[in-house]
């Protein structure tokens, strides 16, 4: 009983947590806007400072309940490296087909900035989802088939969740941002699962990240932006991503349901 009670009050604390930094940095960005601060490195800068947060309370969970080892931080090797390069040349690919024009003013700073963006939300998101509560789940349920598959899908869900909070998109727009996160996370969560290091993941999705987001670099903010997405985008998103879930679940079935 007091097991299952501090399992629920540890990830809700994690969760609220979580919540609380980003709907506050939503609340800092939008006080920027009203304040008619455009500047692309001011609002960078708040997602940093969040990142860096999130990266801290995510290790202290991790090492609060012993999840070094399953959220493959310490004492073991990474393995078949080679199951990296597809998220990686996958995705880089496909964000650099549908990049935008570059910002003509980009200037230095714009991209040192923004190189340091990409890095920390990199380590933010996969120490929090990946590191903390994909393994806090597996602690939980067992290291079985059974179990690592429900932690790897629980998490990659909440993954894909929490990608709607601002809700910028219309409901088609929103749906697809949650199919295509929680394609990703099933994939990455998989990888991390086989691969036993979270490291390269980190690196991967701070390349895929640079890439993607490449073309907002030194763009001025002065308003939210909200970009209503049609059905036939969203299902066009939804099916450009579908391989991400396909080679999660290539992982899943080959490294995991068949592992002795």
């Amino acid at each position: 009983m007091k097991s299952k009670l501090k399992f629920w009050n540890q990830l809700f604390l994690f969760v609220l947590i979580l919540l609380i930094l980003l709907f506050t940095r939503a609340f800092f960005w939008h006080l920027l806007i009203r304040l008619k601060i455009d500047s692309y490195n001011y609002h960078t800068l708040i997602s940093i400072i969040t990142n860096l947060i999130l990266i801290i309370v995510s290790y202290v969970f991790i090492k609060r309940n012993n999840l070094f080892v399953i959220a493959g931080l310490k004492q073991v090797k990474l393995k078949r490296a080679y199951l990296l390069l597809f998220p990686v040349l996958y995705l880089c690919a496909l964000n650099g087909i549908f990049m935008d024009d570059l910002n003509a003013n980009i200037s230095f700073t714009n991209i040192l900035i923004f190189s340091l963006y990409v890095i920390t939300i990199g380590f933010a998101e996969e120490l929090s989802i990946r590191g903390f509560l994909q393994s806090y789940f597996i602690n939980h349920l067992g290291n079985s088939k059974k179990g690592v598959i429900i932690s790897v899908f629980l998490a990659s869900l909440f993954f894909g969740l929490i990608h709607i909070i601002n809700f910028d998109k219309g409901i088609y727009g929103e749906l697809s941002q949650i199919g295509f996160a929680t394609f990703i996370g099933v994939m990455f969560g998989f990888l991390l699962i086989v691969t036993k290091r979270i490291y390269p993941l980190v690196i991967i999705h701070a390349i895929i990240d640079f890439v993607g987001d490449l073309d907002e670099v030194g763009a001025k903010i002065t308003t939210k932006i909200v970009e209503p997405v049609s059905l036939e985008n969203s299902i066009f998103i939804t099916l450009f991503t579908l391989p991400c879930l396909l080679y999660g679940l290539f992982l899943m079935k080959k490294y995991i349901l068949k592992a002795e």
